[in-house]
């Protein structure tokens, strides 16, 4: 989101609220320059914060928190903030837990024995306190079935939404060592929350956080408040701003949380000044360093930490979180060195990091960053010798989706000098990053290491890239994957092709050819076709994912089609004409066809039922 007009604004409010300088009449004036700026944009309204520790740069609204009835958007006006949750939900908790007989270090059994979790490491890893809040329980995200909560009027008691994501609650390796971001771990939190405090988690963070904060306003809302001026949300689809309702998720305490300008003012201030009226300097440190990943326990200082990301932007390091929800899309950020905070939130799908990006780059410019200062050093010749070579990542957020990351995101580590390399799989650079000592690496701009060469516990180099865990594996072997499905996408697409016209062709012949090979490999390609649309028709609109529907039938039963339709196509080899260039053809597309077929079992798309996921 380029554009003039925005850093001019931002600037002149910068100038004038840090002189006192600027009438209201002023103000008004370019929040009209705004408005017409955001209308271009297909943003209705922006609800924005920016702070320093001892005054408010500016707090307010620009544009429409509700365009049908021209209503603006003012500081007062409640925006969702989606996953912002995650941080006033690491707040309550951590702070319950210090008042309790546990810590962050005990095991959730202990808490709750009846949580519906599975964890084949218990014995000698359990999942802990910490490893929600850092998500490195190892659960899965989100599934399709209960990411919406279509059934209660009113908020539930948390562990009823436990119980609906108890698919997702499986450690899918050793608790406290890989980081996957994933919603039901703050779930899981919340209903600790209730269990050790008696009331509903909301209950107790809005008492025990939010108004020792004086965040007056803000809650975690299940459904739309009556009485408080609420932004309507909005999905843009071209060009076109469709309002679209309240939507409830299925997990509060990971994502339900409402706020305004003025309060979230408050809340970067507490965070810049470290105030310690609130919370206590151990809580400060605590919520933003991570401690339990296997990249944190061997120093790299980067990462998630409570509730709280570590970002380094435009030369300092900053501490903050984004969301989005449906709707809805946040983002908010503060850093200590360069003393300031900034909060932002749109009233449409989209994406609230660019507009924290160019007030960045206006701040922080007039404030004269200094060059980034750093050491870098030599690799050494044994790191050369160990983790060169493929990556592949192993830590998936989603597993159902986790075959993108595999075969799309590896990456080579080419090592030069005091520089380390990233290629992508076909050799081409990537990025490239700089030893910092002590097997850590900074990116480019950065000036804390974010990277970090590991060891796995079973010794296998391993290589931690932000909040990412890769381990070394064989690039012939993916290479072969990547290849061998891509030649046998293609020949299945081409047969289809042929045979569509070849079909055509034959139906208008008054002398027919027994169509049926044709048919057969045919089906196989159309299948797969209905595979891909059936899956992306679904998942274009969660909150139908949940329902049987037309798509996720065409999805479960277009993938039973293309295994029965792959078989079929070898047995008829033996009924194969004699023209020697189709019997070629024929084979190495039925080939293609099985391997994509055991492909996707593998991956577990064949008999995928997303109703019931």
């Amino acid at each position: 989101m380029k554009n003039r007009l925005i850093k001019i604004v931002l600037f002149i409010l910068f100038i004038s609220s840090t002189n006192n300088l600027f009438s209201q009449n002023q103000i008004d004036s370019l929040k009209k320059k705004i408005e017409n700026y955001i209308e271009s944009k297909n943003i209705p309204g922006i609800s924005i914060s920016i702070v320093k520790s001892d005054s408010i740069i500016f707090s307010g609204g620009i544009g429409y928190a509700n365009i049908e009835k021209k209503e603006r958007v003012t500081d007062k006006h409640l925006f969702r903030l989606g996953s912002i949750s995650k941080s006033f939900t690491a707040l309550g908790l951590y702070n319950l837990i210090k008042e309790s007989r546990y810590s962050l270090s005990s095991p959730i059994r202990e808490i709750d024995k009846n949580i519906p979790f599975t964890n084949k490491w218990e014995q000698t890893d359990p999942v802990l306190v910490s490893h929600l809040l850092e998500h490195t329980t190892g659960f899965d995200e989100f599934h399709a079935h209960a990411i919406y909560n279509k059934i209660d009027s009113v908020m539930p008691p948390v562990i009823n939404m436990v119980n609906d994501h108890n698919q997702s609650l499986h450690s899918r390796w050793q608790p406290g060592t890989k980081k996957a971001y994933s919603n039901p771990n703050y779930i899981v939190a919340g209903h600790l929350i209730e269990i050790l405090s008696g009331v509903s988690s909301s209950e107790y963070i809005k008492e025990n956080i939010l108004n020792n904060i004086g965040m007056e306003s803000s809650n975690y809302y299940f459904k739309k408040p009556k009485g408080k001026l609420f932004a309507q949300g909005y999905q843009r689809t071209g060009n076109t701003l469709n309002a679209i309702p309240f939507a409830t998720i299925n997990g509060s305490p990971a994502g339900e949380f409402c706020a305004n300008a003025k309060d979230m003012t408050r809340y970067l201030q507490v965070m810049l000044k470290q105030d310690t009226t609130i919370f206590s300097k151990e809580t400060f440190d605590r919520i933003e360093k991570p401690k339990t990943s296997i990249a944190a326990k061997k120093g790299l200082r980067f990462g998630y930490g409570l509730g709280n990301y570590t970002i380094w932007k435009n030369g300092h390091l900053f501490h903050g979180h984004g969301g989005q929800i449906d709707g809805f899309a946040a983002r908010y950020i503060y850093s200590r060195e360069a003393d300031l905070g900034i909060a932002i939130a749109i009233n449409r799908n989209g994406d609230a990091n660019a507009i924290v990006d160019e007030i960045l780059d206006l701040l922080l410019d007039i404030q004269n960053q200094a060059p980034l200062e750093r050491k870098t050093f030599l690799i050494p010749k044994s790191l050369k010798t160990k983790f060169s070579g493929f990556y592949e990542f192993k830590s998936p957020r989603n597993e159902l989706l986790a075959f993108s990351d595999r075969m799309f995101g590896g990456f080579i580590l080419d090592f030069k000098e005091e520089m380390l390399v990233r290629r992508r799989l076909l050799g081409r650079p990537k990025d490239t990053l700089y030893y910092a000592g002590n097997n850590q690496f900074y990116f480019e701009k950065e000036g804390v290491p974010s990277a970090m060469l590991i060891e796995s516990d079973y010794g296998k180099p391993a290589f931690w890239i932000h909040d990412n865990y890769t381990e070394k594996e064989s690039r012939t072997k993916r290479l072969l994957l990547f290849f061998g499905l891509l030649i046998s996408f293609l020949l299945v697409i081409i047969f289809f092709i042929s045979s569509f016209i070849w079909l055509i062709r034959n139906f208008i012949k008054k002398k027919r050819k027994n169509p049926i090979n044709h048919l057969v490999l045919f089906g196989v390609g159309l299948g797969l076709i209905l595979i891909f649309v059936g899956f992306g028709l679904t998942m274009s609109d969660t909150k139908s994912a949940m329902n049987v529907n037309f798509s996720s039938l065409l999805l479960y039963f277009s993938s039973y089609a293309l295994v029965l339709l792959s078989i079929i196509s070898i047995y008829r080899w033996t009924k194969l004409p004699s023209k020697k260039g189709f019997k070629i053809f024929y084979k190495l597309t039925s080939i293609g066809a099985i391997f994509i077929s055991i492909y996707l079992w593998n991956i577990g798309f064949i008999g995928l039922k997303l109703w019931s996921y």
